[in-house]
């Protein structure tokens, strides 16, 4: 055949004339990077029998290199190998870029994909949010080609694991943090145009505690989060209150025509009433202290002041409540168009003040935003269940005897913030918030922690809305203050789960049961390994992390929001700094797994459940052998996978084809729950996953599933917080449906026309990962196929 003639046809379809040398040239290069000695001969030769293959006039790109292929297997295996792994290589950057290029023209187009809709809380449609998803799919494949080592980027891209935040690997920040905002506000903190002055009103404490989450979610990637909102707010609605009272003295002594100086009025209450509640004693001491200024003022004058100045406070109070959470839906503080991801813990201030603010909290937040009382998306709130403080069983009997009663404040409790409780509840069910947390669960509870400490919100266990737990400490205090999560990373449990139970079947002359075992042990043996692999990348990431300078973080080092930032220079690395966070080991997909090898879930099979809890047990062993390894803090994290959950689940219906009860969804369930479609009761889905929350200290979250209007039965809410808190689950949350009409105002549960007026202009507010939204539609393909599924657990 007359080489001259033969004509190659290029991927694209394009023709071009053959070369030899082309061939020649590429054979050199594999023998080159296997470090063979080779002659020109020899290549020469096995171009040549190459081309004697050639039957046609016209032949392939990859027909020629099926044939360099064979060629080489047959005389130098090693070099074939070589050729094999860069044509590979090359296979895949024209793929990359291929695939580049379809996102791109998808994020140009605004279409309804899953990268467009990735995040649930980023309106992807905005210019803001077409930004930001063109800069996280660039920085994502800069991240693969440039700064992962090779075997965690193919590991990721192949699907065996996922490094979360790939997109801000290149920044180096870490993931979430809790604020102190004590130590913020009594300091004064500075931004890049100016300093703030310590706060002096409960007005000023709320808005610049949503500057300070705004300010620092911009030097993050993850949740923002106060551990003690009710503790760090009382000393707000306390100023408030010296501050009415004092013009309102003023204005009393300028009606009786003394004459008097408002700011040394203001001095001796600050110095006389510390708090907003005055008891006999001081009320009667105060008097003295005027009459010794020369002021009078009778006993009448006085309770008329204070009873002004309380109403006053309360009405401040509730209005700093509402802007709060209005300004945290309402400022697009994050790239593409996102609020920030907030998150408050509180429960456990029994002082008056801090007890307002709860009050005030869960009222605006049942109100809503806007006209019709739309269901607040942020923060997301969480309640702190502690015995004695705000929940004892005494209190709950009591309670039960005359629900209605205790619900409307008739009912004196033991507890001194068990009608909070009781108002948490009731919150929860007209609201999906708040979540609790149960204090005195284990592995929640704090050495340290006495009802007479006034900081005692210190050794109090506080969690990211979604679920990210920070508690445990190698370098510093046991404490959530100032902390965060550096960065975690998901194996994917069911890929393990396959292979371990192929692997198995391969053993045919066994009896089904041993074959059973064996792929148990099978796939507890890979899931201790895939762990250590996590381990050592989350070591590797948390090495590129720790050479950040400092003024890369100026507000979140600069103002000691993590602690210890402030210590560096802002040319410094932050090095040492970081390693108060911690690092997580995740799991996505426990049931799915277990579906693997045994046909059921765990959500009813005894053996399944056993094998899961053996499997997260093996990545407890190791996160307790890296803490020993590199001295960090190291956790196994119950993954909040939202895009992950579909991720997984194609790959996986790619390599293996469809396997019934496995992948044959659009996603796989998230950590060790139980499968969102499975009958199961409140009481058994609670048991069933109460003992992984010990054991998952990196974060976990237990939800249930409510069918009709939670808030008709406030009640079957409180029983159902009583039985997370008596199995043990460290943080829990309530599902129901809560629609809302637009047209019209009305809220309930809306089947497809609005009862009241027929309207079709609903808001469907639903839990997406932890937090709420509104619109379905921007969920992406997995996360809606799940909610479908839900099952209604009563």
């Amino acid at each position: 055949m007359n080489l001259t003639e033969i004509r190659i046809i290029k991927r694209d379809g394009k023709q071009e004339n053959f070369s030899a040398a082309k061939i020649t040239n590429a054979i050199g290069k594999a023998f080159k990077a296997t470090g063979i000695d080779f002659q020109e001969e020899e290549i020469e030769g096995i171009t040549r029998q190459v081309v004697s293959h050639f039957t046609q006039q016209t032949i392939g790109v990859e027909d020629i290199q099926d044939l360099v292929e064979n060629e080489l297997m047959k005389v130098q295996p090693e070099v074939a190998k070589k050729y094999i792994i860069y044509r590979q290589w090359r296979n895949t950057e024209r793929e990359r870029k291929t695939r580049i290029k379809h996102i791109m023209d998808g994020i140009v187009a605004i279409d309804k994909n899953d990268v467009n809709l990735s995040n649930a809380n980023m309106s992807s449609h905005t210019p803001a949010g077409q930004m930001m998803t063109f800069a996280s799919e660039i920085t994502k494949d800069y991240t693969y080609k440039y700064l992962l080592p090779k075997q965690y980027a193919e590991a990721h891209q192949l699907g065996d694991i996922h490094i979360h935040d790939l997109d801000y690997y290149p920044t180096k920040t870490t993931t979430c943090i809790q604020y102190d905002l004590d130590d913020l506000f009594e300091r004064g903190f500075h931004t890049k145009n100016g300093s703030i002055r310590t706060p002096q009103s409960i007005q000023s404490y709320a808005t610049l505690s949503t500057i300070i989450f705004q300010t620092n979610q911009n030097e993050q990637h993850g949740g923002q989060a106060i551990p003690a909102f009710d503790f760090f707010m009382a000393k707000g609605v306390l100023k408030s209150f010296q501050k009415i009272l004092a013009t309102l003295l003023s204005l009393l002594f300028d009606l009786k025509g003394i004459e008097t100086d408002e700011k040394e009025i203001l001095k001796g209450i600050r110095t006389h009433f510390q708090g907003i509640e005055a008891g006999e004693e001081t009320r009667t001491t105060y008097l003295s202290f005027l009459a010794n200024q020369g002021l009078t003022l009778t006993q009448e004058e006085l309770d008329y002041a204070l009873r002004k100045t309380l109403t006053q406070t309360r009405k401040d109070t509730h209005q700093a409540m509402e802007g709060f959470i209005h300004n945290l839906n309402t400022m697009h503080s994050r790239g593409g168009n996102q609020v920030v991801f907030s998150s408050i813990n509180y429960g456990t201030d029994t002082s008056a003040e801090g007890r307002m603010v709860i009050q005030e909290l869960l009222k605006a937040t049942i109100e809503g935003l806007g006209n019709h009382g739309e269901v607040p998306v942020f923060p997301i709130q969480i309640f702190k269940v502690k015995n004695g403080v705000t929940y004892s069983d005494a209190d709950y009997q009591l309670a039960m005897q005359d629900f209605e009663a205790a619900l409307e404040g008739k009912v004196t409790f033991e507890c001194p913030n068990f009608d909070l409780f009781l108002q948490a509840c009731r919150t929860t069910a007209k609201a999906l918030f708040p979540n609790f947390m149960f204090l005195d669960t284990p592995f929640n509870t704090h050495e340290k922690w006495r009802a007479d400490d006034p900081k005692r919100y210190r050794y109090e266990l506080a969690t990211m809305g979604c679920r990210t737990r920070v508690f445990e400490n190698l370098h510093g205090e046991k404490t959530s203050l100032g902390r965060g999560n550096l960065s975690f990373t998901t194996m994917n449990l069911p890929r393990l789960a396959i292979e371990a139970h192929r692997k198995a079947e391969a053993f045919v002359d066994e009896t089904p049961e041993n074959r059973l075992e064996k792929a148990k042990e099978f796939f507890l043996q890979s899931v201790h390994s895939m762990a250590e692999f996590i381990a050592e990348q989350l070591y590797t990431r948390y090495q590129y992390q720790r050479t950040a300078l400092a003024r890369q973080f100026p507000f979140m080092m600069g103002n000691n929001v993590w602690k210890g930032g402030a210590q560096r220079h802002p040319n410094e690395e932050v090095g040492d700094v970081l390693n108060q966070g911690t690092l997580g080991i995740g799991f996505i997909g426990g049931h799915n797994a277990m579906v693997a090898l045994y046909g059921q879930g765990h959500g009813h099979n005894p053996k399944a459940w056993e094998t899961l809890y053996a499997a997260v047990e093996e990545m407890n062993k190791v996160a307790e052998a890296y803490k020993q390894k590199y001295g960090l803090n190291y956790s196994v994290l119950a993954t909040p996978a939202e895009g992950l959950s579909g991720r997984f689940t194609r790959m996986d219906k790619r390599k293996y084809g469809l396997i019934e009860g496995v992948n044959d969804r659009d996603y796989y369930v998230n950590s060790f729950h139980v499968d969102v479609k499975e009958p199961i009761t409140i009481v058994e889905k609670i048991k069933r996953e109460a003992p992984f929350h010990a054991l998952t200290r990196g974060g976990h979250i237990t939800y249930v599933e409510l069918d009709g209007e939670a808030q008709k039965n406030v009640k079957a809410i409180a029983k159902i917080v009583k039985v997370m808190h008596d199995e043990q689950i460290g943080y829990g949350s309530i599902n129901h449906p809560v629609d809302t009409c637009h047209d019209c105002g009305y809220k309930g549960v809306i089947y497809s026309r609005c009862p009241v007026c027929n309207g079709e202009n609903i808001l469907r507010m639903r839990r997406i990962t932890g937090y709420l939204t509104g619109d379905l539609n921007s969920w992406n393909s997995a996360k809606r196929a799940e909610e479908r599924d839900r099952v209604k657990h009563a």
